[in-house]
């Protein structure tokens, strides 16, 4: 399984890596949204992780390009989300999206990496 990290806080980032890494899963992180549209053209991720954050920085670059739409078969885990909060313009929700309200734990999110993916 290819999983994909972006969140821009380094410390964050490298510890919900090694955290999933633990389980045995493939994951590439970053912190750009160069990365973002870079990576999901090369490597057709079956999960994204993405922090709420770190995702509204790029936004308009992203409604721009129309990422949504190469992301409708990808799950996305979108972590320090605020309550209710969810969007990804362009692009139907997956069955399989989860949100966790911020603050969110490393440890919640990589336990949910691990029993659901």
């Amino acid at each position: 399984m290819k999983i994909i990290i972006m969140d821009d806080t380094r410390k964050r980032r490298e510890e919900l890596k090694s955290a999933i890494e633990k389980h045995h899963k493939d994951v590439i992180d970053f912190y750009s949204s160069n990365d973002l549209m870079t990576l999901i053209d090369e490597s057709s991720p079956d999960l994204l992780v993405l922090d709420m954050e770190t995702w509204k920085k790029g936004r308009a670059i992203y409604n721009y390009f129309k990422i949504g739409k190469k992301l409708e078969n990808t799950p996305v885990i979108l972590y320090n989300a605020d309550e209710d909060m969810y969007f990804i313009q362009d692009r139907t929700r997956h069955e399989k999206d989860r949100i966790l309200q911020k603050p969110a734990d490393i440890n919640a999110i990589s336990e949910l990496v691990q029993q659901n993916y």
